[in-house]
């Protein structure tokens, strides 16, 4: 299964980076034309699995404006599965109904659930034979083996000169399936880069213990001989730029999303935004020669697929 348009560019943001330090961005926004980010390589390995196990129906798990239920639906249905998902209530905006709009239209069937205690309910009532069971933001070993993947296509840019190794890459912590695959997939190579995952979600769904063992998983599928201390020693968990929680913006990701505006890049509240803004504070602290922020968010427009979508209240209730 090929969905990406790979390598993604590497580019120098001049206007955002310092004599003393350099800010890059890795361009996974445009992974795909229809639907790009970070899912896009997740997905590849997924959609390939389940159609290998001859699955008719993935379900999965996300919150209500979830980027990775999205993703899966349109080219999970582009492949010709049906999609469902357990949704979660999250805070509201504008963007999070967006992607739901979208989703819907997009041939998504929604399982609503009330809060995060109740999934294994909604679970036990929705799953059938011939599923294939995704795991929230796809995060498994399976689909993390696509950042694996993605780091040996940075390394490869490094070596052709496309851009200097970075000393740092800064990356969402969500489900934890890019950082944890881009953590191992770095073993790999022959890059020192070390990963900084900011963290976007609360401690009890993605830990750094958890991230790490995903990491390990990927590792050991590819056959890399590495361990938990050395993958540990190139992990570093960024605690600060969560704010109130998952969903909820904060005054330094509005000043990341406005800088980033200046230079042409498109950001969200809740992940995106977040990790930018530790980029631009790594900048300015000036330690590091070259800060390589890793854009996760897709570059698509879904004015079209989300105008006119009714959402039933069912799901207009799982905002708060």
């Amino acid at each position: 299964m090929h969905l990406g348009n790979y390598p993604t560019k590497v580019e120098r943001l001049d206007e955002l980076s310092t004599e003393s330090t350099g800010l890059w961005v890795k361009r996974d926004d445009a992974t795909n034309d229809v639907y790009g980010g970070n899912k896009v390589r997740k997905l590849e390995h997924l959609i390939r699995t389940a159609s290998e196990r001859g699955a008719r129906r993935i379900l999965t798990f996300g919150a209500a404006g979830s980027h990775h239920v999205l993703a899966t639906t349109i080219h999970g249905s582009a492949a010709g599965f049906e999609v469902a998902a357990v949704l979660t209530p999250q805070p509201f905006s504008g963007h999070a109904r967006t992607n739901l709009q979208a989703a819907l239209g997009a041939g998504l069937e929604p399982l609503p659930c009330p809060n995060i205690a109740m999934i294994p309910f909604v679970l036990a009532r929705a799953v059938r034979s011939g599923d294939y069971v995704v795991p929230p933001g796809g995060s498994n070993v399976t689909a993390s083996m696509g950042y694996a993947d993605a780091a040996d296509e940075l390394a490869e840019q490094v070596a052709t000169g496309c851009m200097p190794q970075p000393d740092v890459i800064v990356v969402a912590l969500g489900s934890g399936g890019t950082a944890a695959g881009l953590t191992a997939g770095l073993e790999n190579t022959a890059l020192t880069s070390r990963l900084a995952a900011v963290r976007v979600v609360e401690p009890p769904l993605v830990t750094k213990t958890s991230a790490l063992l995903l990491a390990l998983g990927v590792a050991r599928r590819r056959r890399c001989r590495t361990s938990l201390r050395a993958l540990s020693r190139r992990f570093e968990l960024v605690r600060d730029r969560l704010g109130r929680g998952y969903g909820h913006p904060t005054a330094w990701g509005e000043e990341a999303m406005e800088r980033a505006g200046r230079v042409g890049l498109t950001l969200e509240p809740t992940y995106t935004a977040k990790a930018f803004s530790h980029a631009l504070r790594l900048v300015e602290q000036g330690h590091f020669r070259n800060v390589l922020y890793w854009h996760t968010l897709s570059g698509a427009d879904l004015t079209a697929r989300a105008e006119g979508i009714e959402v039933p209240a069912e799901l207009e209730a799982l905002w708060r």
